[in-house]
């Protein structure tokens, strides 16, 4: 019984190194996925980021439902035409710097936000 244990604890262990080091890997990539959502910083700025980020939900037909914009963040609320959220979150991080994060449904979906991060990269 001590020794199914002793595996036990040692397999949890490895497995958060694993995600440990995975999420490293995917922070010095500049483009990791926490949380729900999935973040990107570029060398722009964030109107650049902003307008961008519009420019491609119109493109694609989505419906804007609210915007907020200001010198240091941004907010984008929208939803695919089956009512799917879509926030879009834009902020400073130094000076030419900022991050993009996009979050699809309410508790993320990745693959549709890495989808639509990728749709607003055509625009910068």
């Amino acid at each position: 019984m001590k020794y199914l244990i002793s595996i036990f604890i040692t397999l949890i262990f490895m497995n958060g190194c694993t995600v440990i080091g995975a999420g490293v890997v995917s922070v010095v990539g500049g483009t990791y996925y926490i949380s729900g959502e999935i973040k990107s910083s570029y060398n722009t700025s964030i109107y650049h980021l902003y307008k961008a980020s519009l420019t491609s939900l119109k493109a694609d037909g989505l419906k804007i439902c609210s915007v907020k914009n200001t010198k240091r963040d941004a907010d984008i609320e929208a939803s695919f035409t089956d009512d799917t959220k879509i926030k879009i979150h834009i902020y400073y991080n130094k000076e030419g710097l900022a991050t993009l994060g996009v979050r699809v449904g309410l508790i993320g979906d990745e693959h549709k936000s890495r989808q639509l991060l990728v749709q607003i990269e055509r625009y910068l």
